[in-house]
């Protein structure tokens, strides 16, 4: 029934939030490792990305190396007052200024 259903605590991985697919792959995940690695039964650690889905109860995550290490995803992440250290510098500003890289 739907009240057992929206009982259930779940999070959704997309595909492209799943793996981090390698440089032969063209950047997407085959649709067979993907199955393969994500088999019922399996665990994996996962990151929160979103709690904001239109389907009640599920919230939106990631299982890729790549965002699970990640220090900050969004500009929510970012703390005043805490100190980013290797922060890599991504461009130039004309004026003196530049972009620091935070996320992925």
């Amino acid at each position: 029934s739907y009240r057992k259903a929206s009982k259930i605590r779940a999070a959704y991985v997309h595909i492209s939030k799943a793996m981090d697919a390698g440089d032969d792959t063209q950047g997407r995940t085959p649709e067979g490792v993907f199955a393969k690695h994500f088999a019922p039964s399996t665990t994996h650690t996962c990151r929160i990305l979103s709690t904001s889905n239109w389907i009640e109860g599920v919230a939106s995550c990631a299982t890729s190396e790549s965002v699970v290490g990640a220090h900050v995803l969004t500009h929510a992440d970012l703390q005043p007052g805490k100190v980013y250290r290797h922060v890599p510098v991504s461009s130039h500003l004309e004026g003196g200024g530049v972009i620091v890289n935070f996320g992925m």
